[in-house]
């Protein structure tokens, strides 16, 4: 299974969804999914744009945790 932990991410940089969606310019609904790790598909924009905003590596905001 993969987790994603851009909730953890965005509490750790003290970023709401709202300005999420203000940064990314993504609509609320792909930002929540997001938050609540139920992205179905992703795409390399949207974890360019991730790890941009964050300073981070793909790694911090992506796991495989083994069922």
């Amino acid at each position: 299974m993969i987790k994603f932990k851009v909730k953890e991410m965005l509490e750790k940089k003290k970023i709401s969804r709202y300005k999420l969606q203000q940064l990314t310019n993504w609509n609320y609904k792909r930002v929540n999914a997001y938050y609540l790790g139920k992205v179905i598909s992703i795409n390399i924009e949207e974890l360019d744009k991730f790890c941009k905003l964050f300073k981070c590596k793909v790694s911090d905001l992506i796991e495989y945790v083994e069922d």
